[in-house]
């Protein structure tokens, strides 16, 4: 299945249901019980080594199954200007060739509930969902206003767990007396390594000022920016 015959209507605008579909599926089989998936959603403007060393020790330390790259077609933030989704699945798909236990997918919603229903209605072994999580995001997920937040915390837990890298900074949140009964589904991933000046935003700095981003990204990858003249304007 070609990239773009994934996409909705851009100017239709986000439908009430979530919808997901796997671009490319992970070459190892998901058990049929017991199953555990990991989910590490963003814009992937472009894949890093960091996503792949983030799917690597999340695997490793919390015995996961398959770790999918979710892409959402509509961002809970910030558009994207610089690459289409079409761009970026390839990039990503190029990243993570070798990497067996990675899937990868477009979802037509960015929040972590919606993507989690979504997910629940492809993958029908009923895996227990783990969302793959920086500290700062972790914590304006837990911290947001919402109408009733005890009851959006329960919903939330209910669904998944949280594995969060403490990127600049511990989680701030573990004592807040809300959060503290969940402290067993929040749970804290350590790297093997400092990727702390590894991300998107990097890579993009780079090739717009004219810097080497090798180390950054896959070789894979780092040439199809190249032969595609990638973020050599600046967006931001």
């Amino acid at each position: 299945m070609s990239p773009s015959s994934m996409l909705d209507n851009p100017g239709a605008g986000e439908p009430k249901t979530p919808s997901f579909e796997v671009f490319v599926p992970a070459q190892t089989v998901l058990p049929p019980s017991n199953a555990r998936l990991g989910v590490l959603g963003g814009a992937y403007n472009p894949i890093t080594r960091a996503h792949l060393l983030l799917a690597r020790c999340s695997k490793e330390q919390f015995k996961l199954d398959e770790i999918i790259f979710v892409l959402p077609k509509t961002l809970p933030n910030k558009p994207v200007i610089d690459t289409s989704i079409e761009q970026r699945l390839e990039m990503m798909r190029l990243g993570t060739t070798d990497v067996r236990y990675v899937s990868l997918g477009l979802c037509t919603h960015g929040l972590f509930l919606d993507i989690c229903a979504a997910l629940q209605k492809v993958y029908l072994q009923s895996p227990e969902i783990f969302f793959i999580t920086g500290r700062d995001a972790a914590e304006r997920i837990l911290n947001w206003t919402y109408p009733d937040p005890a009851e959006a915390l329960a919903h939330m837990f209910a669904s998944f767990q949280l594995l969060v890298f403490e990127r600049e900074g511990q989680l701030q949140l573990r004592e807040n007396p809300l959060i503290k009964q969940y402290s067993t589904r929040i749970h804290t991933l350590r790297l093997s390594e400092n990727i702390d000046h590894i991300s998107s935003t990097e890579v993009r700095q780079r090739i717009f000022a004219g810097r080497s981003i090798q180390g950054l990204v896959p070789a894979a990858v780092a040439a199809y920016i190249m032969n595609h003249n990638l973020y050599k304007k600046q967006s931001e």
